[in-house]
């Protein structure tokens, strides 16, 4: 399995970007906003953290900017019915809802990685809330989720904490209405 790939940029396109590593060309899927991040970086080396789903017809590759965004992406693809493909572009409110009904448990119990370095609490705060936009939450309900799993627990700086109690916000407000 491919879990990280390090190259030159040679192609951009709509849903993914071609990488040179090694002269092989690696067809990766990405979300729209490492798309935008990538087309900064066209014709230098970058470094995707890569998701292998290998199936009858074709083996993908799906990339993100970090093992943070990877780590979401798995769990979303570990619900019921949830893809790749719909992982990475988004999905509808009452997809959204399955996921949040599904993923409670995990989210509570994700434990953080062993990475040397996590990313800073803005970092955090603004993967957390693209992965809210990603399940098809509007970008100021995420946001405002957000925040306020951040300002409650000012320690929780690695995203899957932060989106778990975002989508237990998340799931209270909406149950209240």
């Amino acid at each position: 399995m491919i879990a990280l790939l390090r190259g030159q940029l040679v192609d951009l396109s709509d849903d993914h970007v071609v990488i040179d590593a090694g002269g092989v060309g690696y067809e990766v899927f990405c979300h729209l906003r490492t798309l935008a991040a990538l087309h900064e970086h066209r014709d230098r080396e970058v470094t995707l953290h890569v998701h292998t789903a290998v199936s009858d017809d074709a083996i993908r590759l799906f990339g993100f900017a970090t093992p943070d965004e990877l780590r979401l992406f798995r769990l979303l693809i570990s619900v019921e019915r949830i893809g790749p493909k719909a992982a990475l572009g988004g999905i509808g409110r009452k997809t959204a809802e399955r996921v949040i009904l599904e993923l409670r448990d995990k989210l509570d119990s994700l434990s953080p990685g062993e990475a040397p370095v996590g990313p800073g609490p803005s970092e955090a705060v603004t993967a957390a809330v693209e992965g809210l936009v990603g399940l098809g939450f509007r970008e100021p309900e995420a946001r405002a989720a957000v925040s306020a799993a951040a300002a409650a627990d000012g320690d929780a700086v690695e995203v899957a904490e932060l989106v778990g109690a975002a989508l237990r916000r998340l799931d209270a407000a909406g149950s209240a209405r």
